[in-house]
């Protein structure tokens, strides 16, 4: 059944594992124990402390496994933006096709008796890494063969048993051992030589989702995204082959580059700037209201010190 299920995902270009669920709380206190790391700021903490969850729901099934799924995306987008006759380039982070995923897990496991529940608040990428299904980079991003590291992770709770098991100790692939490619091309010098951990406080892609003005340290000319980072993962031979993977330009014009700086709410956007806000996994943001706007002004400076 989890092989024909396999099969399944490939046909719609996604890769997944079948995860028993006794492994939630071998994560749980895997989870416990990393909270005595000294070395932990307020961001890992936070992350631990609030986005994570290892309760079952209450359902219609008897849960006996952890549909874990990659979704692939592409690289990024180019994105430009126009205002006052001005023009400002950037990457965009180009978001997977989670809507389609529960769809077709449901067509082809209802009919077998079998049952899915989304699940979001668990350590996706430590599964991933940890159950065979991906690998964790020096950068602290999962990579999988084919896809490098251009996924989105989905996971649903499910009845289907599972009796192989892969499960592994977290540890970090093996082609990072020699390799300094994104600890040199990191503009913040987030990702460090002496721990797996990477500094949250100077990775530029925390500062970038955050919503205080970013630190004076900063380079201005380290921003290149509209939001996220693409430094380390540009560089990554693991990423070989996936350079061209690029999606078409996304334009914004004067308008809804204006309602982007003005930080109007989504709900507010027209039905194309909403749909170009849904691409880039932007319709899902808490802070867009704030971080956008932020984001967006300084990359208009960089484009104009450019022009002078």
């Amino acid at each position: 059944m989890i092989e024909a299920l396999k099969q399944e995902a490939l046909l719609h270009g996604n890769k997944l594992q079948v995860v028993p669920i006794k492994h939630l709380q071998t994560l749980k206190k895997e989870i416990d124990l990393f909270k005595e790391n000294d070395e932990l700021n307020g961001f890992h903490e936070f992350i631990i402390q609030n986005m994570y969850s290892f309760d079952l729901p209450k359902v219609d099934f008897t849960i006996k496994s952890i549909i874990l799924v990659a979704i692939p995306h592409p690289t990024y987008a180019k994105l430009e933006f126009e205002r006052q006759g001005k023009k400002c380039s950037a990457y965009g982070i180009v978001a997977s096709d989670f809507e389609n995923t529960g769809k077709y897990l449901s067509d082809f496991l209802v009919p077998k008796n079998y049952h899915i529940e989304p699940v979001y608040s668990i350590p996706m990428k430590r599964m991933a890494a940890q159950c065979g299904l991906a690998v964790y980079g020096r950068n602290n991003i999962c990579y999988i063969d084919g896809m490098g590291s251009n996924f989105g992770l989905a996971a649903y709770f499910s009845d289907i048993p599972c009796e192989e098991d892969n499960w592994n100790k977290m540890s970090y692939a093996d082609a990072c051992t020699d390799c300094m490619a994104c600890v040199n091309n990191c503009p913040t010098g987030a990702i460090r030589t002496d721990r797996f951990l990477i500094d949250n406080d100077k990775c530029l892609s925390c500062l970038n989702e955050g919503v205080e003005e970013f630190p004076e340290w900063l380079p201005k000319s380290a921003h290149h995204c509209l939001y996220d980072c693409l430094k380390c993962q540009l560089i990554c031979p693991m990423n070989e082959g996936c350079e061209n993977n690029v999606m078409s330009p996304i334009k914004f014009d004067e308008k809804e580059t204006n309602m982007l700086l003005d930080g109007i709410p989504y709900s507010e956007y027209s039905d194309e700037l909403k749909m170009k806000a849904k691409i880039l996994g932007m319709a899902e943001w808490p802070d867009i209201t704030k971080a956008i706007p932020r984001n967006l002004r300084v990359l208009f400076e960089i484009s104009e010190e450019k022009e002078d």
